[in-house]
């Protein structure tokens, strides 16, 4: 099924978030996993004894070899699956499999082509992969009891509260990825959805270009109208995505 027919079936979403922004190595940075791994969930993969179908559904292959092929919904899609795949560590590795099944039933629950991207994901995702687990078995719970009470992982718990959702569509709107405490911002419509200040719209890369090349930490404050907290926080946050 394409893109736009799928769009068709599931309702109709902004371009800013769903257009193509982000090459497949922007968006394994920003999620802190690797390309290859970006791409595999993408597209799976087909080798002598071992395949894997993509993740979040089928995608031409052709559009992951362009250079811009990843919109700014996928990414975030990227960035949950990451979580459940480190919050999986102390009770057992979720496999993918696992992770493209249930991400396929809350895809046909919810009526959305992003679940994973999806506010709902925070307010019934634990109920709904409880049932998951209940259902499909196989292979380690994705929920995790917590006092009577069905939750998701803590660290997709943490994800999910670094995003912003549309009040129109319940999709994600925009991502604060070091945390809602540091005003650095990944948003579509803002900065061609490169990192950037909130609500300044100066990004990352522009400020640390300009204290590379000599200028401090003050005078870009100063003439970005910041403060320099804010551009202390953007170098800090560019050294760690590095």
């Amino acid at each position: 099924m394409s893109d736009s027919i799928a769009m068709n079936n599931y309702g109709s979403v902004d371009l800013f978030r769903t257009g193509r922004a982000y090459t497949v190595a922007e968006a394994a940075q920003l999620a802190k996993t690797s390309p290859a791994t970006v791409r595999r969930w993408l597209v799976g993969y087909d080798r002598p004894g071992h395949q894997m179908v993509p993740v979040f559904g089928a995608i031409s292959s052709s559009r992951v070899k362009e250079g811009m092929v990843v919109s700014f919904l996928q990414l975030i899609e990227i960035v949950v699956v990451a979580e459940f795949r480190r919050g999986s560590s102390q009770r057992g590795s979720i496999k993918l499999d696992r992770l493209r099944r249930a991400h396929a039933v809350a895809r046909k629950q919810w009526q959305t082509l992003y679940p994973f991207a999806s506010l709902k994901l925070s307010e019934f995702g634990g109920h709904l992969l409880h049932e998951f687990d209940l259902q499909d078995p196989d292979g380690t719970a994705i929920a995790l009891d917590l006092g009577g009470q069905w939750v998701l992982p803590g660290t997709v718990t943490h994800a999910l509260e670094t995003i912003d959702f549309s009040d129109r569509d319940g999709l994600a709107l925009r991502w604060f990825p070091s945390g809602r405490d540091v005003r650095i911002v990944v948003d579509p419509a803002v900065g061609a959805g490169r990192p950037t200040v909130f609500r300044s719209g100066v990004s990352v890369d522009v400020i640390k270009r300009r204290f590379r090349a000599g200028e401090s930490t003050e005078f870009i404050a100063r003439d970005f109208d910041l403060t320099q907290a804010d551009v202390e926080k953007a170098l800090r946050y560019a050294v760690n995505a590095a």
